[in-house]
């Protein structure tokens, strides 16, 4: 019998909840640029350190209810990597009014709806396990054309990462993601999200799913 801790056995359940944060987080960021300075100071602090008070007032009301101070540091630390992105990731492609905004967001509830309710004729599908993990995403920034990104310095980032323990996940995340930005990969904040608040009871098997699925996309670059 394998055991899992109650937080790793929600992860489908509460998978809408990620993405509904992470939603919130995004257009935060987008809206009121004091709010976004205040999160990316939070980054690679810690809940009780002084430049983390400001994310109090922003993220109280976003967290999970009764959450333990693990599963809100991960949540703090996602959105202090969302408000570090560059300004001009937070402005939309084409004018997106609130409307817009808004039908994205049910749309990805619908998609993660945790009991595949019913809804008119169709009925949502199951959540997959998890989504693409940050060792994918380290893949992708190898193999993207023109990527900048060499393979010995995301294996020894990939390497790095999957060796930390809770706190040093959280402190070496923010480089690993500046290299990942700088090639175009396209990170599942969702399934980082997932991953830090698993991280305490799973971060072997988290470790070894990265590194599994970024050797899986860059062996690709044997191949060619």
């Amino acid at each position: 019998m394998t055991f899992q801790a109650p937080e790793a056995s929600k992860r489908q359940r509460t998978s809408a909840s990620y993405t509904a944060f992470i939603v919130s987080i995004e257009r935060l960021c987008r809206t009121d640029p004091g709010a976004r300075a205040a999160l990316r100071a939070g980054l690679r602090r810690d809940l009780d350190h002084p430049r983390a008070r400001p994310m109090h007032r922003l993220l109280t009301p976003r967290l999970p209810e009764e959450c333990d101070d693990k599963t809100a540091q991960a949540h703090y630390t996602v959105a202090a990597l969302i408000a570090a992105q560059p300004r001009h990731t937070f402005a939309p492609d084409q004018e997106e009014d609130e409307d817009t905004a808004d039908d994205q967001e049910a749309g990805k509830k619908q998609v993660l709806q945790k009991d595949g309710e019913p809804d008119g004729e169709g009925i949502a599908p199951e959540p997959a396990p998890y989504g693409p993990s940050f060792g994918a995403t380290l893949g992708h920034a190898v193999m993207a054309k023109g990527a900048s990104m060499r393979m010995s310095a995301a294996e020894s980032r990939i390497n790095l990462l999957t060796r930390q323990s809770l706190r040093g996940i959280h402190l070496h995340l923010p480089a690993a993601v500046n290299q990942v930005r700088t090639t175009g990969a396209i990170i599942d904040w969702g399934q980082l999200l997932a991953d830090l608040v698993d991280w305490p009871y799973r971060s072997g098997s988290i470790s070894r799913r990265w590194l599994q699925d970024f050797y899986r996309i860059t062996a690709r670059a044997d191949q060619d």
